[in-house]
């Protein structure tokens, strides 16, 4: 069987392609510009452009199923809307086009996001997309509601996975400065690990006759429901390292919250790992002797000063 990945070498998209592989499948990658690296087995790569139809065509050749990542992301939606809706829209319509253009069943996977929903500091029960309405405050969360409308009028096969925040396992300090205060400490989020969030992916391919047609909440499930201010402090502890000033943590809501994932679950059964896992994932990313460096030395001496300088 043969999976298309669009958007293949983007946050997650890497990790889904390996998760295939070792699944048995036939991995083929529609790349723009970037490039593939880190792979070591046999990856089918065509080079193009999601919003051109000819590109897409010879992407979509002979595959059994599409993953659709492609898309851009903050900040460089909110930098560029009109890029971002050519791409995020545009590409979206254009591989719905295509697809159409085929005549043949080919399950779609979609990956969306949790901030559709937009800022619900008020809201006391888990979101859910049966229960509450989109209402999207960025650039970047009005292309992925007006992505999902296209996909669900298209009359393509699809299931559409909307995604809590899923974060990176290497952070850089500009990633951190620039996107790290952007919401405040007593924030709500559902933190879902990326491993959890590949794994459910993969398994809307493998178990889509099951979920087909359903908008489903990707997030690490009741025990990973929390506040900013726990992520921060497991993912900044893990190296030794206190929180930031509280001042320098922005005080508007931010749109994440917690979701009722109890559906995708049934579904999927892809909520295997915690935030402590991926602390220590975190960790192994480096070598051991700087960690412990870090937690027992550099962090207890110097933390207050680094955290400061971010």
């Amino acid at each position: 069987m043969r999976v298309l990945v669009t958007g293949g070498a983007g946050h997650i998209g890497h990790s889904v392609c390996e998760a295939f592989h070792k699944q048995g499948f036939r991995v083929r990658v529609l790349l723009h510009r970037s490039r593939f690296k880190g792979i070591e087995f046999d990856l089918e790569t065509e080079w193009g452009d999601i919003t051109e139809p000819d590109s897409v065509r010879r992407a979509i050749e002979g595959v059994d199923a599409v993953v659709h990542l492609a898309g851009l992301v903050p900040p460089l939606t909110e930098q560029k809307p009109e890029l971002a809706r050519r791409v995020n829209v545009g590409g979206t319509r254009t591989l719905l086009n295509v697809i159409r253009e085929r005549g043949e069943r080919i399950p779609l996977v979609f990956a969306s996001s949790a901030v559709v929903f937009g800022v619900c500091p008020d809201v006391t029960e888990c979101l859910h997309p049966h229960r509450n309405p989109c209402h999207p405050k960025t650039v970047y969360a009005e292309t992925k509601v007006q992505a999902e409308e296209l996909i669900r009028e298209s009359g393509v096969d699809y299931v559409i996975l909307r995604l809590t925040s899923v974060p990176y396992l290497r952070v850089s300090l500009s990633e951190m400065r620039t996107q790290g205060f952007l919401i405040p400490l007593t924030n709500r989020l559902e933190f879902c690990h990326p491993d959890d969030a590949v794994l459910a992916i993969v398994n809307a391919v493998m178990r889509f006759d099951t979920v087909k047609g359903r908008i489903l909440m990707i997030g690490g499930g009741p025990s990973q429901q929390m506040h900013y201010e726990d992520l921060l402090r497991a993912v900044l502890g893990t190296f030794g390292l206190p929180l930031p000033p509280q001042g320098r943590f922005a005080q508007e809501p931010f749109p994440l919250h917690w979701y009722d994932t109890t559906e995708s679950q049934d579904l999927l059964a892809y909520q295997t790992k915690t935030l402590a896992d991926y602390s220590t994932d975190m960790a192994n990313q480096m070598p051991a002797p700087v960690v412990v460096l870090m937690r027992h030395f550099i962090g207890p001496v110097f933390g207050r000063l680094i955290v400061r300088l971010l």
